[in-house]
């Protein structure tokens, strides 16, 4: 059996990579388990001269960016993913990533790409390249806007 871990959130690129995922491997033979991982926003603190970031504690649950299991769920089912097993995460996506990519011995990581600018890279880093650096594991990055 296969195991597919496919990053999702309500973006079209997550979305055109878990239909991409469909695709390429047979759910008859497939296990896809579907990740979605929360940001975790640390406050900012003032500091001279130029602020800094506040340590947090381990279980600190502030500012936090994701979706619930049964969101993340139909979102999985809309884009076509079968029986999905669904995770969710929360801290930094690439490192959960790659994290429940070994907790689950999957066989391949699927992550939809942005075509981001410079500046884009440097306050919202790709978390598709990210993956790619930091696992041992075979990853499908599912890249470019559909055909006009």
């Amino acid at each position: 059996m296969t195991r597919v871990l496919v990053a999702l959130d309500e973006s079209a690129a997550s979305v055109r990579a878990a239909r991409a995922a469909v695709r390429l491997f047979p759910s008859g033979d497939t296990e896809f388990l579907v990740v979605n991982v929360a940001r975790v926003s640390a406050p900012w603190v003032p500091a001279p001269p130029y602020g800094g970031v506040a340590v947090v504690e381990s279980g600190w649950t502030g500012a936090m960016s994701g979706m619930g299991e049964d969101e993340l769920d139909a979102i999985a089912r809309r884009a076509g993913v079968p029986e999905p097993h669904v995770l969710t995460e929360a801290g930094n996506p690439a490192s959960r990533i790659c994290e429940a990519a070994d907790e689950h011995d999957v066989d391949v990581i699927v992550v939809g790409g942005h075509d981001k600018g410079l500046l884009a890279r440097l306050f919202d880093p790709s978390v598709s390249s990210a993956v790619v650096r930091a696992t041992h594991r075979p990853v499908l990055v599912v890249s470019g806007d559909p055909p006009s």
